[in-house]
């Protein structure tokens, strides 16, 4: 398994617009995806839209966690942004999927996000940030990678990230030592 296996199990992007002083707080979610909502679709979505086959998706992928090490994982609440959520996990604090999970699942996690990207590509884009958001968000990227990740990505004009784009360690449930003390160190404006 490579090192963006583990990155793809990250979430999708927050729709929030951070200022830099809220950046550390909001890039952990960005960079894992997590969504702001947990709505349903407004509109009942017709049989075989990607809304549906994403939901089909993300439950092949919980069907699969649960005979992989987590037994009494629920199916997830997908929101109308194509977020899943397991609720009952995140009211218990940090969680994070076993190596078992990430190993043996993989390629369901791949399909799930083949049909993900389908599913962003039939919705319309979020706008541009400001000029100036944008230019907080790249420096941002820019303090993070001279503070030991030198593979993470500026973000996007709408400030998302590509999926698996962000290095392994700035994953939501598991976020590790060193990306918590970039977040930490660029979010106050240390520059190294």
């Amino acid at each position: 398994m490579d090192v963006s296996t583990s990155a793809i199990h990250s979430r999708r992007r927050s729709h929030r617009r951070p200022t830099l002083a809220t950046a550390a707080a909001v890039l952990a979610l960005t960079a894992t995806g997590c969504g702001s909502t947990s709505n349903p679709p407004s509109q009942p979505p017709s049989e075989g839209s990607p809304y549906l086959r994403l939901v089909a998706g993300y439950v092949d992928y919980a069907r699969c966690v649960r005979t992989h090490g987590m037994p009494n994982l629920p199916d997830p609440q997908v929101d109308d942004q194509g977020n899943d959520h397991y609720p009952s996990l995140d009211r218990q604090g940090a969680w994070s999927w076993p190596p078992s999970v990430i190993a043996d699942c993989a390629k369901v996690w791949n399909r799930v996000h083949a049909i993900r990207d389908q599913f962003d590509s039939a919705h319309p884009q979020h706008p541009p940030l400001p000029p100036a958001t944008y230019a907080q968000q790249l420096a941002l990227a820019r303090c993070i990678r001279g503070h030991g990740f030198p593979g993470y990505p500026d973000p996007n004009a709408d400030g998302s990230f590509a999926v698996g784009a962000v290095p392994a360690g700035f994953v939501k449930s598991n976020l590790s030592r060193q990306a918590r003390t970039a977040i930490n160190n660029c979010s106050k404006g240390r520059t190294r």
